[in-house]
């Protein structure tokens, strides 16, 4: 499966991690644009902006990312169960963000969390037995420290100010995680393609969210477990959770919207989005 992953996605030419280390625009890029105003950049713009997004379209994908520096936003776990929860774009113009991409997995009858949440000090969720397949790895964020990492989800991070549990993790400390036929759920989620959606950081530190669009054949074929990997790969992360995906997946950007086509509305266009309990913003 591995072989195959890198196969599909020579065509996207996507650079490793070293050979664009200056920008960190991913090869077939054509326009990035800045977070906070929606400006174009030129390269050398780019590499010293906050933060800047875009799009990919190759091989009947298409890719919606945003990468920025944590130092210059915050960065925030915003909750919202049952009748408070609202799509991933409503979420994000409650909290005044620059941009924000859906969080982890949650009970669609209930919208309530299945996966541990701590947002502002305050637990709101807890990691069941049935999610943990795939629920490794957090994301943590403190006052002065943002980080992703392989973990007990279990746990209740008595430490951390925030935090949001997902996975799998595809990328802890460097080394790419595979997963194989042994695991519960391998035909469903980690082997069929989806929708998927990304948090992620770089060797520079920089913060990625990504979305790959699927289920729109020849248009947004969406990625297995191990091709996502790929892709963060070629992006250079160093740090990669997977977070919820299928029709929740969604990023959004304050200058354009809604820059993915999220898929629940079964239309390629940016108006299907899901109603969700949780996300991640930044302002």
């Amino acid at each position: 499966m591995r072989t195959c992953a890198i196969w599909a996605f020579a065509a996207l030419a996507f650079l490793t991690a070293c050979s664009r280390p200056a920008n960190h625009i991913p090869e077939g890029v054509e326009k990035v644009f800045d977070i906070r105003t929606g400006g174009e950049l030129t390269v050398r713009k780019a590499a010293k902006a906050d933060g800047f997004y875009g799009t990919l379209t190759a091989e009947g994908q298409f890719i919606s990312f945003v990468r920025y520096n944590p130092d210059a936003f915050q960065t925030t776990v915003v909750t919202a169960e049952r009748e408070q929860a609202d799509s991933t774009s409503a979420l994000c113009l409650k909290y005044e963000a620059f941009a924000g991409i859906n969080g982890s997995y949650f009970n669609m009858d209930s919208l309530t969390h299945v996966t541990f949440v701590k947002d502002d000090g305050f637990i709101t969720g807890v990691t069941t037995p049935e999610e943990l397949f795939r629920t490794n790895g957090a994301v943590i964020l403190n006052p002065e420290d943002f980080r992703i990492e392989a973990c007990d989800t279990t746990d209740v991070f008595e430490q951390d100010w925030e935090v949001l549990a997902a996975g799998p993790v595809l990328v802890d400390e460097g080394n790419s995680l595979a997963y194989g036929p042994d695991r519960d759920g391998w035909k469903s989620f980690y082997d069929k393609r989806h929708p998927r959606s990304v948090i992620g950081k770089d060797a520079d530190g920089g913060v990625w969210m990504v979305v790959v669009d699927g289920r729109f054949p020849g248009e947004a074929e969406g990625m297995t477990i191990a091709e996502l990997t790929v892709l963060a790969e070629r992006l250079g992360l160093v740090e990669a959770l997977n977070l919820d995906g299928g029709g929740s997946s969604t990023l959004w950007v304050l200058p354009a919207g809604v820059i993915s086509h999220p898929s629940d509305n079964k239309r390629f266009d940016h108006e299907g989005q899901r109603v969700v309990p949780n996300a991640i913003v930044v302002r």
